[in-house]
This record gives structure tokens, sequence and C-alpha cells, in this order.
């Protein structure tokens, strides 16, 4: 019986393992680089929690394993480490059960109207009404 307990440790151990694997991996690569947290979401034009959430592997965070994969992917190129086997790790992390919250998955950005046109759009329409009212109400007095 206890030579069962052993192998679910050593499975759970390796199951870890690469969890703390990622993260070290893309922090130590940025520190050789002597980049900034700052400086690689700047680079990459992503939010800062982004790279934090990458380095401090809060893979949920970031919502579908296909947004982790493509920030991994991104993070590593820049860097210069090999893409590959932190995809596999990744992978390894998904097949044991971990599974994102897809409640914060990123959103697209919506159509932005400018503000710039809000004023001159109120001031069209109010100055139609007031036309309307003066032209109804020339057409409405008696004839002389």
């Amino acid at each position: 019986m206890p030579n069962t307990q052993i192998p679910d440790a050593d499975v759970a151990a390796s199951t870890a393992a690469p969890t703390l694997r990622i993260g070290e991996t893309l922090r130590a690569a940025r520190e050789k680089r002597g980049a900034k947290l700052t400086e690689v979401a700047e680079r990459l034009r992503l939010d800062l929690a982004v790279i934090q959430a990458l380095e401090e592997e809060r893979f949920d965070s970031l919502g579908a394993p296909v947004y982790v994969r493509g920030h991994l992917r991104r993070y590593a190129d820049y860097l210069g480490e090999a893409n590959g086997p932190l995809q596999a790790l990744y992978a390894g992390l998904q097949e044991s059960g971990v599974e994102p919250d897809l409640t914060q998955a990123p959103r697209a950005m919506g159509r932005h109207r400018p503000r710039s046109l809000l004023w001159p759009i109120v001031l069209l329409v109010g100055a139609v009404v007031l036309i309307s009212i003066v032209w109804w109400g020339l057409g409405a007095q008696p004839a002389p």
C-alpha cells in the first residue's frame, strides 16, 4: 500500500513542476536581457497585468487557453526563448485539468464614437427643432 502513495506524490510533483517552470523561465530570460516589466509590456503592446500574470503563472486570469498560448508565444519570441517547450509545459497543465475562468476572457474593443462630434450633432438637432417650431408657428397665424 505505501508504494501506491509514492507514485501519486510523484505525479502531483510532476504536474506542479511545469507550473513553476514557465514563469521562472520567462522571468529569468527577461532579467538576463535586462528588461523591465513595463518595457516588455510596452514593446508587446500588452497590459502590464498580462506580463505579470504570465510570470506569476496566473494563467486563469488571462482567459481562454488560446489567449494564454498566444501571449506565451509572443513573450517567448520577444525574449529569444524557445517557444515549443513553454507551450508543451502549458499543454501539460491543460491536460492536468486546470480550467480557465472564461468570464475573464478579454473583450474586443467596441466601436468608439468620438465625443467631439456630440456637440455639433446636438446643436444641429436643436437648430432643426427651433426652425420647425418657428415655421409651424408662422404657418398657424391668421392671414390679415
